[in-house]
């Protein structure tokens, strides 16, 4: 049973909310009076508790005795509309509604393993979901996401952006209702391959684990450089519309790379593609820093052709590669993890850099891609002794 067409529509309908609720967090927040300095701090936050939770989550669905990940999924979107609904309500107070947005964030972020552990699940019970084709839409929603997102804040203001994200994580609550269910216990498994503990995992594969640290770097330039491209874009002339452009740029270029990655991936290893990824994000990060004008960042956005777009999916498939079927929840909530653990760190940095102006959110921004690519060099490469 081919379940692509329904995991496409997920995946559409949760990036359309969450690149749109990430991506304009910063203007959505300053715009309401909340102060730059907690702007970082609850952007941060939002990535740490992501970070902290996606593992515990993924423990758990690796743990149970039945298929529960499309439930556990659809918890979290009940919980991230209920916070977005919220928020629209009169009278509420500033720093109520930037919590209500803080938390909104953090459980749209801590979906993502568990959106990318669904494809590979399905996979190995039978049914047949193309990961690349479904993920090329998601970057597409991203894409379109952006641009309306942009163009609504400086015509009509922040309030009718909670609407459009509101109705995206309903079109995604929807998609997930229907999906059928895998009757398989997993009580059965023998003892030698059960699920290992979070610490036994992180003791077994050790070369894994450090090359995450690689990846963390890398999201928390991406994620710094995006979340306060409001701030790049004032120093420019700019204003939300131009942040709207710029990032339906980088995820229009970004959907047919992500959509065919699986050609990509008879061409080129994963970890290979990992590598290619690493350094393009340090040559976009160079280039921001000298960028002099708007149409020159338009123009570096398509460096997501091969930064971010082959980040993404070789993730999935590099977790998959290094970590037993097992453990594959777990691998995929941490990989994702990290890259969400960078984010909250970016997003920190980048608040409390941003009285410095742009230019000191951009010299950053190289030392984090510097890094990433570093790491990612030295380790991705490397086998644990397990597999």
């Amino acid at each position: 049973m081919n379940l692509t067409y329904r995991y496409s529509a997920i995946q559409f309908t949760h990036w359309a909310s969450s690149s749109g609720a990430a991506a304009f967090a910063t203007t959505y927040l300053l715009n309401k009076g909340v102060p730059s300095g907690m702007v970082g701090f609850l952007l941060a936050l939002a990535g740490l508790c992501s970070c902290l939770s996606q593992p515990v989550l993924a423990s758990l669905a690796d743990r149970a005795e039945k298929f529960v990940l499309t439930k556990m999924l659809l918890i979290m979107s009940v919980m991230c509309s209920v916070c977005i609904l919220l928020q629209l309500l009169p009278g509420i107070s500033i720093m109520l509604m930037a919590v209500l947005y803080m938390v909104s964030i953090w459980s749209s972020d801590a979906m993502v393993s568990l959106l990318n552990a669904i494809s590979v699940a399905y996979n190995n019970a039978g049914y047949f979901v193309d990961y690349g084709a479904a993920r090329g839409i998601g970057a597409v929603a991203s894409a379109v996401s952006s641009l309306i997102i942009g163009w609504v804040i400086a015509k009509f203001g922040t309030t009718w952006m909670l609407v459009l994200l509101l109705a995206a994580r309903l079109g995604s609550m929807i998609a997930l209702a229907g999906f059928p269910e895998i009757q398989q216990s997993r009580s059965a498994v023998s003892a030698d391959h059960r699920s290992l503990s979070i610490g036994a995992f992180f003791g077994q594969y050790r070369w894994y684990c450090l090359s995450l640290l690689g990846i963390a770097f890398l999201g928390m330039y991406h994620a710094m450089t995006e979340n306060y491209m409001i701030v790049i874009m004032n120093a420019l002339g700019g204003n939300s519309s131009h942040v709207g452009v710029a990032l339906f740029i980088a995820a229009m270029v970004a959907a047919p790379v992500i959509f065919f990655f699986e050609k990509i991936r008879k061409v080129f290893r994963d970890t290979t593609v990992l590598k290619i990824a690493a350094v393009s994000f340090f040559i976009k990060a160079v280039g921001f820093y000298f960028a002099g004008n708007i149409q020159t960042i338009y123009l570096l956005q398509f460096f997501q052709i091969s930064s971010y777009a082959l980040l993404a999916p070789a993730q999935v498939y590099y977790a998959k590669e290094k970590v037993r079927d097992n453990d594959m929840v777990k691998g995929q909530a941490f990989i994702t993890a990290a890259y969400a653990l960078g984010c909250a760190a970016g997003n920190f940095a980048g608040g409390q850099l941003l009285s410095q102006g742009a230019g000191a959110i951009l010299l950053a921004g190289i030392c984090m891609a510097a890094a990433g690519t570093a790491i990612v060099f030295a380790t991705v490469t490397k086998s644990d002794f397990c597999l």
